[in-house]
């Protein structure tokens, strides 16, 4: 795609001394906390969509009685023949404002901003199955895989990648070793360079307590701006990680399946594939393709992922999220025939260290038949694990 792709964001100066307040209290805040948090963005995007002018950030909170003081934004939202409404949401929010103008100038209290209105990009995918992710430093050998099995296995023909600040390669690198390999599919990749936000659960936790997930807005924020700028009229959006394979026990396209589904909404399940692997493949020169194996020892459970319709009659009730689509009342159910394989190799570790250094021992794993299957007709197995 030819499309240059710009964010009008806006962050509160430090001179201002205001800051995002944190709907984390003190007590439950780790030494990390303060400096993972995102104290200063209002707007990750202003962007059109569709007959609106969407402002859409992180929430909210303190900074509304601001905003909705500033100029350009005041009286907008009064309760007769309103020109502005809030979407609040748990980990985001949205002005929608009528607003025929390609520039908008707030002024007020946490700044002065003469913000270019971004254009709907909604025809970029108008028709297509598309993959979405946000991505950090993930290798460009992994996306293309990930890309590859999803055409193959699912018939996918558009990729939406936000990359969150990569520093192995340039977005121009990522952008062109794409489009050369897939010049058929609709690709378009954003710089999404906004703070992912502190971790929640075990992984924030303080003194050993677990902490709520409240205060990471990131990824959410990725998705509902890449449902309202770029994938409005997709034919249909799965969202997964570069290291989730989703598989169908039927041999069915998740794509299809959804898009004849009632609900249009499919979720489901995961479980892990050890990084063990008989090629000897290191975290230097893995592809997903030496991944088959799952280890009888594993006891962490894979949070659900989702494929959906996009539909605009849901553009306020439902919330996409990276393992809940929150309002649907089909979000509690899990698919019986869709799950997917999570790759434990296919990772930086940045998190924690995901690599397994025992050997295959057969005692411990077992091979996942439907995942060499899917990587055989995919042509993504390798050849040492193909000979096994």
């Amino acid at each position: 795609m030819d499309e240059t792709i710009s964010l009008s964001a806006c962050h509160v100066a430090e001179d201002r001394g205001i800051v995002r307040q944190s709907p984390r209290p003190e007590n439950l805040r780790n030494a990390a906390y303060a400096a993972q948090f995102d104290w200063r963005t209002i707007f990750y995007d202003v962007y059109r969509s569709g007959p609106e002018v969407v402002l859409q950030g992180p929430p909210f909170l303190n900074f509304l009685p601001m905003l909705k003081a500033a100029e350009g934004l005041r009286g907008k939202f009064r309760p007769l023949w309103p020109k502005a409404r809030l979407v609040d949401r748990s980990k985001g929010c949205e002005i929608r404002l009528r607003h025929d103008g390609d520039t908008l100038l707030l002024d007020g209290a946490l700044g002065r901003f003469d913000i270019t209105v971004q254009p709907d990009l909604s025809h970029l995918f108008a028709g297509r199955r598309v993959i979405h992710t946000l991505s950090r430093n993930n290798d460009i050998r992994w996306i293309k895989d990930w890309i590859a099995f999803y055409a193959a296995i699912h018939g996918a023909d558009g990729v939406l990648l936000y990359d969150n600040a990569s520093t192995a390669y340039t977005l121009g690198e990522l952008r062109a070793a794409l489009e050369q390999v897939f010049p058929d599919m609709a690709v378009a990749v954003v710089d999404w360079p906004f703070i992912y936000g502190p971790q929640g659960g075990l992984a924030g936790a303080v003194d050993g307590r677990e902490t709520p997930w409240d205060s990471d807005y990131c990824q959410t924020g990725s998705l509902q701006h890449a449902r309202f700028r770029f994938l409005r009229r997709a034919r249909s959006v799965l969202n997964v990680d570069i290291d989730e394979l989703v598989l169908s026990s039927r041999e069915r396209s998740i794509f299809a399946e959804t898009e004849a589904s009632k609900a249009g909404f499919i979720k489901f399940g995961g479980s892990w594939i050890s990084s063990a692997n008989h090629r000897a493949a290191t975290p230097e020169d893995c592809r997903h393709g030496d991944f088959l194996l799952r280890d009888r020892e594993e006891q962490e459970i894979c949070p659900p992922k989702w494929c959906i319709v996009p539909d605009a009659r849901h553009d306020a009730k439902y919330t996409w999220s990276v393992h809940n689509v929150f309002g649907s009342p089909h979000n509690r159910t899990l698919s019986p025939e869709f799950g997917y394989r999570h790759m434990k190799g296919i990772s930086n570790s940045w998190k924690y260290d995901r690599w397994e250094r025992a050997s295959p021992d057969p005692a411990r794993f077992v091979e996942d038949p439907d995942l060499r299957a899917a990587f055989e007709r995919s042509g993504l197995i390798v050849a040492e694990a193909a000979a096994r």
